[in-house]
């Protein structure tokens, strides 16, 4: 058995007629790699295209169902669909499109259905894996083409995917319970309520001048064109940012109420005195705790551990480890930004939080 992984990209700085023929720029083995320039990246993504529409009929609970007879005609409508939901094409720009094939240790189960042309099964192989497996070759292949242009392509990623070849030539589409990468979401219409919600956010994030590259940071951590590694980097710059940012603020707020829970002179002198040696000297795990006094609700210790595991996971990946891209705990890293971003900024528990703890 054998895999095709396939993935895309725009270039910006090439010019390709729809009507030109592909250019192949390099073909390779160890495994099997074939480079080319394209304007028809249909043609390419036919099989991508057709895996993307079987989910979507598996969703819709459309696969599998008595209407035998209508399951070509729905299944290329549902082509015809992804195809109109893809960005737009280049224009008379090219399509550098990667192929590469080599064998597979992958096994179909029992839980499959065989169509005439193709096989859909669940859990063959780990694409995941294959993606990382491969990611250095497709990175090494990106940067020469960037090099030999001497920096004058531009190139953004269209999308990758893979499906497999049984030895008889039948194409296999394997899918995962998750739905496996890109992610299927469904979608719903927007109410009043939440065009409110995301309207009184824009204006409060407008204001915050000062977290601007908070924002910059976050916002590339979220752009799912955007590689693992960069996510959580991104994505962890911006949590350590915003720290930094909004700690004096809460310290300055846990000292007044600290300060209130006995109005003594000493107990004024000793928390002055405790702010003044520790200038400079709080380490980040230290102001983040700061922080949850006021912007945890839930007052419990599971977001201090979350922080301290993701540090560490941090701390490994900046010291050289090798840490695949498939562990890195993006999910967690953007939950825990975005639960005291929000509530920092919708201003939840700023200045009452710990003195209904004392109270």
């Amino acid at each position: 058995m054998q895999f095709v992984f396939l993935t895309a990209y725009r270039v910006l700085g090439i010019s390709q007629k729809p009507d030109s023929p592909d250019l192949e720029l390099f073909l390779g083995s160890n495994p099997n790699t074939r480079v080319l320039i394209t304007s028809d990246l249909d043609r390419h993504w036919l099989i991508l295209d057709r895996h993307a529409a079987l989910g979507t009929m598996m969703l819709k609970g459309m696969f599998g169902t008595p209407q035998a007879d209508k399951f070509e005609e729905r299944l290329e409508q549902e082509i015809q669909a992804v195809r109109k939901r893809k960005p737009p094409g280049p224009g008379i720009g090219g399509v550098l499109v990667i192929e590469i094939t080599g064998e597979s240790s992958a096994v179909v189960g029992d839980q499959s259905t065989e169509k005439d042309d193709f096989v859909v099964c669940f859990d063959a192989y780990d694409k995941e894996a294959l993606r990382t497996q491969l990611q250095n070759r497709i990175s090494a292949i990106v940067a020469a083409l960037r090099i030999a242009s001497d920096g004058t392509y531009d190139l953004e990623r269209i999308g990758d995917g893979s499906y497999l070849l049984s030895s008889e030539g039948k194409v296999i589409h394997s899918f995962s319970p998750k739905m496996g990468n890109p992610t299927l979401y469904v979608s719903r219409e927007m109410g009043d309520e939440g065009v409110l919600r995301v309207r009184e956010d824009i204006n409060l994030l407008l204001k915050e001048n000062k977290l601007n590259n908070v924002m910059r940071l976050f916002a590339h951590s979220l752009d799912r064109k955007t590689d693992s590694f960069r996510t959580f980097v991104s994505a962890w710059s911006a949590l350590e940012l915003f720290i930094a940012k909004v700690f004096p603020f809460y310290e300055e707020i846990l000292h007044d109420e600290l300060a209130k829970v006995h109005g003594s002179p000493g107990l004024t002198k000793y928390l002055s005195r405790i702010k003044e040696v520790m200038k400079g000297k709080y380490s980040l795990a230290d102001k983040f705790a700061v922080i949850s006094v006021f912007l945890d609700p839930t007052t419990d210790a599971k977001d201090i551990a979350q922080f301290t595991l993701i540090k560490k996971v941090r701390d490994n990946l900046f010291h050289g480890d090798d840490i695949p891209d498939s562990s890195l705990p993006n999910i967690e890293l953007h939950a825990l930004f975005e639960k005291y971003f929000r509530n920092h900024i919708r201003g939840i528990g700023a200045s009452t939080r710990l003195t209904e703890m004392t109270s």
